[in-house]
């Protein structure tokens, strides 16, 4: 069996080996309050150079500051930390370690691939330390086996051996077949996620530079809220007619969505910025979305056909990142709005670079399940997963598509640089409106 779930989620087992408390998501800001405590501009600095990580205040060593300023008992009656796929494994198997591709967020010197005690020291809670599970450094390890108590839960055989696991997007990346130079997978589902696999660590505030399945591979992250996420604000804000003729008809609205957009144009730029944007990109954090360039003649499928552009220009503004330091030749596409032939056509048009898609409609499990293999010994080689991936199809950028979309992403990122200031300004008002209505 092999696990992948998404990483930088805080769980923690008390000394009696039991889960305690809810666990606690990457976008949690309650450690926010901590930061007074900390010479926050010295401590991030010092974070993101020792482990190549931009610090959120939803990681684990922050949410584990917190727990020490407001919940000392609690705090003090962890025995073990571990990210979701580990209690996941835990609960099958009662074997409690991680890998390298989850402690990487925050546990992890981004050098040697280890625990690093001095980050513990940095955020302040060094006793934490003894906190952390063994480390395995290949995340294919079979490390346990399916336990008869979960057997009877889950139906799963007992004695089924299972691997430590990865972090999601390492499983998602080699499910795609994103393991030459020159390949970059990226995925379209909430958020939008784009990786690329390299020999050696590169640090930026751009991205995360993380440890991959094994010792001697990192991977490079860049992700935002800026992907289906926005689609389905639309859809449930403005759609709702569309929705019910769509069940009525037996259809999925995202296949009449996608059927009546295919031939509309638009001058409307989207900003896809809904759940504003993580620390470290070119744009504010504090960013918000927007419609611009509307007139009255605008209508739902303009405006629709706008924000399928606005999620394709974010990945461009990705690509164009990482570009800088190594070039990119295709684009292998997955999530749920790989599912698109439009948004798959757009972003081959919009980022001048092939579009591919695979044969497997889950490539995070497959990936998983392909670490399974390794871990089993049934292939040998991480290049092995090509022999099972088919190419289901190819998007070729369109060259009188290319040359006005390229007008229009230069549009787009002179639209989010202008509002940059204003971005803030809004965030203050909304703050305001807070503390008047409370």
């Amino acid at each position: 069996i092999g696990i992948c779930v998404h990483s930088g989620v805080f769980y923690a087992l008390d000394y009696n080996l039991r889960p305690f408390e809810k666990g606690v998501l990457p976008i949690d800001r309650r450690a926010g309050s901590v930061i007074s405590k900390l010479d926050w501009k010295h401590v991030s600095k010092e974070f993101f150079e020792k482990t190549g990580m931009p610090l959120m205040t939803g990681f684990p060593v922050m949410i584990l500051r917190w727990l020490k300023e407001y919940e000392k008992q609690k705090y003090k009656g962890i025995k073990y930390v571990l990210s979701r796929k580990d209690l996941i494994r835990y609960l099958l198997t009662g074997e409690t370690s991680t890998d390298i591709s989850d402690a990487c967020f925050g546990f992890l010197n981004v050098y040697t691939q280890d625990y690093d005690k001095e980050i513990f020291e940095l955020i302040g809670i060094v006793d934490a330390f003894d906190y952390l599970p063994e480390l395995r450094t290949a995340s294919y390890e079979i490390v346990g086996h399916v336990s008869r108590e979960a057997s009877k839960e889950t139906g799963l055989n007992e004695g089924t051996p299972v691997i430590v696991g990865a972090h999601d997007a390492c499983c998602n990346l080699i499910g795609s077949g994103a393991i030459e130079s020159r390949s970059m997978c990226s995925a379209g589902g909430t958020w939008s996620i784009n990786m690329i696999l390299t020999d050696k660590p590169i640090l930026n505030m751009k991205w995360s530079c993380e440890s991959f399945i094994i010792k001697g591979k990192w991977m490079l992250e860049q992700y935002s809220p800026t992907a289906a996420i926005c689609l389905n604000w639309f859809i449930n804000n403005f759609l709702s007619e569309e929705i019910q003729k769509a069940k009525s008809n037996g259809m999925n609205i995202y296949d009449v969505i996608n059927k009546k957009i295919a031939n509309v144009e638009t001058h409307v730029i989207f900003l896809p910025f809904i759940m504003g944007l993580p620390s470290g990109y070119p744009y504010s954090s504090n960013a918000s979305a927007a419609f611009i360039g509307l007139k009255f003649e605008d209508n739902k499928l303009k405006l629709l056909r706008a924000l399928y552009e606005g999620i394709a220009f974010i990945k461009a503004v990705h690509i164009e990142e990482y570009e800088k330091f190594f070039p990119i030749g295709e684009i292998r596409f997955t999530g749920g709005m790989a599912k698109s032939d439009i948004f798959c056509q757009l972003l081959a048009d919009i980022t001048g670079k092939n579009v591919l898609t695979v044969d497997k409609e889950e490539t995070g499990c497959f990936g998983a399940a392909f670490l399974g293999m390794l871990g089993l010994g049934d292939t040998r080689d991480l290049k092995d997963v090509l022999n099972y991936l088919k190419i289901s199809h190819t998007y070729q950028p369109r060259r009188e598509h290319v040359k006005v979309y390229r007008l229009k992403y230069e549009l787009f990122k002179k639209c989010c640089l202008i509002l940059d200031d204003i971005w803030d300004s809004i965030e203050n008002i909304e703050k305001l409106l807070r503390s008047e209505y409370k």
